[in-house]
């Protein structure tokens, strides 16, 4: 990457990576870490667990319990005070690696973001840059829609911190946090997918082709906590991608504006 002083920073001593979940979803703890230590099992940052109240054994990873489950920003609100790390790359638990991670390209993404003090930067660029900075990374421009991603990206823990509020659930930040991510610049996406991720509970149930693809990998899945998605329910979600394919055809400026009139400016 350019743009850069000689200097260099070592994300090593100042990045950690945090797993987003709850105690209802414990059943899922097991495949996502399985696969992580598979798929990433040279991750040099050190990894926590955002848990309620259970204290699961992982190996390698630091438990984080935040008390009553009051909403997904409460919890992470309290989880981020118990982290001396000043960047934060956020995981949710149900976005499970089905690839390889490039650690030695992620690091050098991280180390530019600690050197430049970068206040985000997304490495699964679902919504991908709208205006260029190097060959790596480009800008996400404000007033983009998903400006303010949980996917998959690193944060300065501080900006994170003032973007969050209490009550709202993880779409409601990734919606109204964008909105207030407008305050600062300093928001990048990568231009290729880092991390290799598939999407494997919808409406807490487990997705039909996310099942197919965790027992390719073979992954034992507990379906006595957690259903599978019916015929149905698979049909209504295959049709909301085909949209969101659709949607995204879109400039990301335009989608904010079109979604937000959709839902009647809200």
């Amino acid at each position: 990457m350019h743009n850069t002083t000689e200097s260099g920073g070592d994300s090593r001593k100042t990045c950690a990576v945090l797993v987003v979940s709850c105690d209802n979803y414990s059943d899922v703890w097991e495949p996502f870490f399985e696969l992580f230590k598979r798929f990433w099992g040279n991750c040099p940052y050190p990894v926590y667990l955002l848990t309620n109240h259970l204290c699961p054994h992982i190996d390698n990873v630091s438990i984080i319990n935040v008390g009553d489950d009051i909403s997904w920003s409460d919890n992470l609100i309290t989880g981020l005070q118990q982290i001396k790390e000043d960047y934060i790359f956020l995981f949710l638990e149900d976005l499970m690696l089905e690839g390889y991670v490039n650690s030695e390209k992620v690091k050098e993404i991280f180390d530019w973001t600690i050197e430049n003090q970068i206040n985000y930067v997304r490495l699964n660029p679902s919504t991908k840059p709208d205006l260029p900075y190097n060959p790596t990374v480009g800008i996400v421009s404000k007033g983009t829609i998903y400006r303010a991603s949980v996917v998959v990206c690193l944060w300065k823990k501080s900006v994170l911190t003032s973007l969050l509020k209490v009550g709202e659930n993880a779409w409601e930040f990734e919606k109204y946090g964008s909105i207030r991510s407008d305050e600062y610049d300093g928001f990048y996406s990568t231009y290729h997918n880092l991390f290799p991720i598939v999407n494997s509970i919808i409406k807490r149930v487990w997705e039909t082709s996310a099942v197919n693809k965790l027992k390719s990998l073979n992954i034992d899945l507990d379906f006595s906590k957690r259903r599978k998605m019916t015929l149905s329910e698979s049909l209504v979600w295959k049709f909301k991608l085909i949209r969101s394919l659709i949607f995204n055809l879109f400039p990301a400026k335009t989608r904010r504006f079109i979604k937000s009139v959709a839902q009647g400016g809200k």
